[in-house]
């Protein structure tokens, strides 16, 4: 993967509005959605695309990946950036156990 997450969501950060929560997804059409619950948001960026072997052998589920943000009175506030091809397993709120 020649660009990082950050990179290729860069374009579409402009475009968020005012919701609670919003995910950049730059592999989806509309590359920005609005959220009513955080839940909804990480499943759109860690969505699955099927089971593949990554370079040790093992089964995982890759995601999509990009970022969520959260409206806050400051602003959007970046709380995921996921690179596209992660481990479903490897989710930061998997991982921190959210």
């Amino acid at each position: 993967m020649s660009d990082d997450m950050a990179t290729q969501c860069a374009p579409f950060r402009r475009k968020l509005q005012f919701e609670p929560y919003a995910s950049i997804v730059p592999d989806r059409r509309p590359e920005v959605r609005y959220h009513p619950g955080l839940g909804r948001a990480k499943s759109a960026v860690g969505l699955t695309n099927g089971l593949t072997r990554d370079a040790s052998g093992r089964m995982v589920s890759p995601v999509r990946g990009g970022e969520i943000y959260e409206h806050t009175a400051d602003g959007w506030k970046l709380l995921y950036r996921v690179e596209a091809g992660s481990p479903a397993e490897e989710l930061p709120w998997r991982v921190r156990g959210e």
